[in-house]
């Protein structure tokens, strides 16, 4: 079975193993922050990398002049050498971190690991039984911008410990998967889900995973031709 943390993108119905998953505990859905966020990321690393380069131009040119054409040319391969690592290593820890940061609705809990450096994370759980209330928005000028948006969960306890997606910053109340563009069809899937949890406890071993890429009826042919064994 694939890696989570390596997958490209996920694909229906979700066979995949995260750690510490129960034997009895089936991914409904995983998703990252939108990839566009990457790609801004990316290319802020490359803009600061053409920055330098330049910078080092400048530099060498000014250094030719004072200490001569030989000390020119080492301060030069220097430049480009820092350059290049900073561009290289920016590079892949942005997508690493990226990759790695999971957000994961199973059939006990909503699930997060946070990736804030390419070797070192933390995870987050919210137990559907804890689960009050669920929300969709979109926060800011960025997000509206991006069209993405924020799915939110409200916990019943003030000591869950969640905390958002992408960051270290922790709200004790609320559960956050941001920058993703379905948020709301999240939520009202989440609401079934809350209900089938409370009502039929012991159907959801079959209870439909999340197609984020289909709606309406669309959706309900696909699930009776491909998996009919699914309901919700």
């Amino acid at each position: 079975m694939a890696d989570i943390f390596k997958v490209d993108k996920f694909q229906f119905p979700y066979n995949y193993k995260f750690p510490g998953q129960a034997s009895s505990e089936r991914i409904l859905y995983v998703t990252r922050e939108n990839r566009l966020l990457l790609v801004i990321r990316k290319l802020f690393v490359a803009i600061v990398g053409l920055v330098l380069f330049s910078l080092g131009v400048i530099l060498t040119q000014a250094s030719e002049l004072i200490f001569g054409e030989i000390f020119g040319s080492f301060f030069q391969l220097g430049m480009i050498l820092l350059t290049a690592t900073f561009v290289g290593l920016g590079w892949w820890w942005i997508t690493t971190t990226w990759k790695k940061s999971l957000a994961i609705v199973t059939t006990t809990r909503l699930m997060k690991f946070i990736y804030t450096t390419p070797v070192s994370r933390y995870s987050l759980a919210l137990p559907l039984e804890m689960i009050v209330d669920t929300g969709a928005f979109t926060k800011g000028f960025a997000q509206t911008f991006l069209k993405l948006s924020t799915f939110i969960a409200r916990s019943s306890a003030s000591s869950s410990g969640v905390a958002t997606a992408n960051t270290s910053r922790v709200n004790r109340k609320y559960f956050y998967i941001e920058n993703i563009k379905c948020a709301e069809d999240l939520q009202h899937y989440v609401s079934k889900l809350l209900s089938a949890f409370r009502k039929k406890p012991e159907k959801l071993n079959k209870f439909r995973p999340f197609i984020a890429e289909l709606k309406g009826e669309v959706r309900a042919e696909f699930i009776k031709e491909r998996f009919p064994e699914f309901w919700s």
